[in-house]
């Protein structure tokens, strides 16, 4: 990046934030409002930062990234999260204002929330602000696959560089408390298993903090689990039976570096489908390390396959939970469908 001449000022501000483990806490922020002379729009890059992210790491990163942010020269404003869902309601604001680029200080959570605010507004792909992703998460899933560097200084020197991409998105339709709605989601979408494991973090939150954690609950619970049953159609195809989970994923990476749709590409137009019947556990448990190495299709019992839609209806109780990006949304029937280029993205060239 290159410096560009502009007119800086500040703004101290106190801000709600939300901790790890969902504990609201005020906290001091700086805002800066940098408006370059030669833009009429002004303001034309917007940072939305989850403060409570990564147990704090965002806040942190924010510090060093902000004098890296003003030398370089993009003009931007800032605003920082004070609940759920709020940067998806300030990412949709912010395709009304006509912001180039959103940066997302934050993890999976923050980018699922700021994609689901751009798909909202319902504008065109090339109308929709640019999406940038500094990682600060704990998991950092979608970065991961995109090689985004979470280090602030090589961030800003790299990103200069990175092509502005369409990515693809998923939509989910489902059930929640006797009501349809619908979410979007950038990364995987998981049902059966998965979604139990994500309704039973968000009751032990302390969960997350460490990856080892997170591997020994998910093994410890596998044993309290029982397949759930469904009807389950991926374009014109069907199954019918018990399932242990259910996956469909626009990119490879979920649950802290698995690979549980290793076929998924942003870019290819289908979602990427894993589906594990009803297998013994010990079969799960001696082939755990292949989901960390793409080769879970290997798996006697497990299916890979692309297709444009999934439906998924229950066949039994309890019924089957659905999540998306590692965010609980209720239940089925559901249906899963592709957008193809839905929104882009600046991140290092895709992988071939």
């Amino acid at each position: 990046m290159q410096g560009l001449g502009a007119k800086l000022g500040h703004e101290n501000h106190t801000a709600l934030a939300l901790s790890s483990n969902g504990r609201p806490f005020r906290t001091k922020v700086r805002i800066c409002r940098m408006v370059h002379a030669d833009d009429p729009r002004g303001l034309p890059w917007l940072l939305l930062i989850n403060p409570g992210a990564g147990r704090g790491k965002a806040l942190e990163k924010w510090g060093i990234l902000e004098p890296l942010l003003r030398k370089a020269g993009p003009a931007f404003e800032i605003r920082f999260s004070d609940a759920p869902g709020r940067i998806a309601d300030m990412a949709e604001q912010a395709c009304r204002e006509g912001f180039s680029s959103i940066v997302i200080l934050g993890g999976d959570g923050s980018v699922h929330e700021a994609v689901n605010g751009l798909l909202r507004s319902g504008l065109p792909i090339d109308r929709l602000p640019v999406l940038r992703l500094l990682p600060c998460g704990t998991g950092n899933d979608w970065a991961r696959w995109w090689r985004i560097p979470s280090d602030p200084q090589r961030w800003i020197r790299q990103s200069s560089h990175w092509p502005v991409q369409a990515h693809a998105a998923g939509r989910i339709d489902y059930q929640r408390d006797g009501q349809s709605r619908h979410r979007y989601f950038a990364n995987v979408a998981g049902l059966a298993y998965d979604a139990w494991i994500v309704r039973k973090v968000e009751e032990k939150p302390a969960t997350k903090r460490h990856p080892f954690i997170y591997i020994l609950r998910v093994l410890q619970w596998l044993f309290h689990y029982s397949p759930q049953q469904a009807d389950v159609t991926a374009d014109h195809r069907s199954w019918t039976g018990s399932f242990y989970t259910i996956n469909a994923g626009i990119c490879p990476y979920s649950g802290g570096g698995m690979r549980l749709t290793p076929h998924a590409r942003p870019d290819q137009g289908f979602l990427a489908i894993t589906i594990a019947g009803d297998l013994p556990l010990y079969r799960i448990l001696l082939h755990m390390w292949r989901f960390y190495t793409g080769s879970i299709g290997r798996v006697k019992g497990v299916e890979t396959l692309l297709a444009r839609d999934l439906d998924i209806r229950p066949a039994g109780h309890p019924v089957m939970g659905v999540e998306a990006d590692g965010e609980w949304l209720g239940e089925t029937p559901c249906r899963i469908t592709v957008l193809p280029d839905a929104f882009r993205i600046a991140a290092p060239p895709i992988r071939h």
